[in-house]
């Protein structure tokens, strides 16, 4: 299968599109449908970036997605790491300085909160943690899914080195309280808020350096890339995705995402139902709409 991979000398200005993984591109399954799979292979074909923005570390982004996965691009951690695909070759990073991980977990700490620290990239599937409350079962499970990979966050923070970021776990009644009381405390970093990929109800907090996102991601890739961010198309379903929705002018989400979600972007099927596919769709459409008005203004 050939792989349409950008060339880094290419100074025309390119369309992309930028979906997220887990809940929209993929199924409930974690696989990508034959309708889906040939929209990509249709993008590819007319030299569109196809670029996957997940919350997945590299590691945990390649237990579903194998070499001959029609993409461009891979960003992983919310925005933290940039990789071509399928090379995996990293291309730009994002890492918290010492000052800030530690400061910020004394805060988690003494809001008694479990969270982990992530390593930096492009090993941030490793990672210390911390348990001050009980009976966090999403917590759980995610220590056996990395079994092997992970160790108490020792006493003495002074040994905590740089990380990629703080991932936070909280119980689905959290209900989003703790993000503004995060965003105030930590003003000069980026807090995100997602829905567990785990339970699907839990609620996490991933804490980054300023600037880290998911937008922040495209907007580098735009500008590295030499690709018309105007004309960009950005896909996604929950809470993490927020940025890059309101960041690109042509967005849609899918109908598995919260009520509150819908209500702000366009509604395209749930990603059981080709979501994905549809939202390309709609695009194109928009493209060619937006040509026929040029033109016949053009007169």
């Amino acid at each position: 299968m050939a792989h349409y991979t950008l060339k880094l000398d290419d100074h025309s200005t390119g369309n992309a599109i930028f979906t997220d993984l887990d809940g929209t591109l993929l199924d409930e399954k974690q696989r990508l449908s034959p309708v889906n799979r040939k929209t990509l292979h249709k993008l590819g074909e007319d030299g569109v970036c196809r670029v996957v923005i997940t919350g997945r570390t590299l590691f945990s982004a390649c237990r579903v997605l194998d070499s001959e996965f029609p993409i461009d691009l891979l960003v992983t951690s919310s925005g933290a790491g940039i990789f071509n695909y399928p090379s995996k070759k990293l291309l730009h990073s994002t890492s918290m300085k010492i000052s800030d991980v530690r400061r910020s977990a004394i805060l988690l700490k003494e809001l008694a909160l479990n969270f982990m620290i992530h390593a930096p990239l492009p090993d941030n599937h490793i990672f210390l943690w911390h348990k001050s409350l009980t009976g966090n079962l999403d917590f759980d499970n995610r220590l056996k899914i990395y079994e092997g990979y992970h160790k108490p966050l020792p006493k003495d923070l002074t040994t905590v080195g740089e990380a990629t970021q703080l991932l936070i776990v909280c119980p689905k009644e959290d209900n989003g309280h703790l993000h503004p009381i995060l965003q105030t405390k930590l003003s000069d970093l980026t807090v995100i808020r997602t829905t567990s990929p785990l339970d699907h109800s839990s609620v996490w907090y991933e804490i980054f350096p300023q600037g880290t996102s998911k937008a922040g991601a495209a907007a580098w890739i735009c500008n590295h890339h030499k690709l018309n961010r105007k004309t960009s198309l950005a896909i996604g379903n929950d809470y993490n995705d927020l940025d890059l929705l309101l960041w690109s002018n042509f967005s849609r989400i899918v109908e598995n995402a919260p009520l509150s979600l819908r209500r702000q972007f366009t509604v395209v099927p749930d990603n059981k139902n080709n979501g994905f596919s549809k939202a390309v769709a709609d695009w194109r459409q928009s493209k060619l709409t937006c040509k026929i008005t040029k033109a016949n203004h053009q007169r």
